[in-house]
């Protein structure tokens, strides 16, 4: 997985806000992500694995959970690997 695999990542948006994760953590996240991809900042898999996320509030869409969980999960792999 590169740096650019995170930027350039997309995930739906849930129907429910309660199966989703709020878009601007999510976002800020994979900010992270992707600067420790590029030597920048020092997240380890555990670190990955441990991340949460809030819910976006009522009414309001954000991120399908399972799609970024996934993700996340092959990020975690990547840090494993290193």
């Amino acid at each position: 997985m590169t740096p650019e695999d995170v930027r350039d990542v997309t995930f739906s948006r849930a129907l429910l806000s309660k199966n989703s994760y709020d878009e601007a953590e999510v976002d800020a996240f994979l900010d992270r992500v992707e600067a420790t991809l590029r030597g920048q900042d020092t997240l380890t898999p555990a670190d990955i694995r441990a991340a949460a996320f809030t819910h976006p509030g009522l009414g309001r869409r954000g991120y399908t959970k399972d799609e970024v969980d996934e993700f996340l999960d092959k990020v975690a792999a990547t840090l494993d690997i290193r």
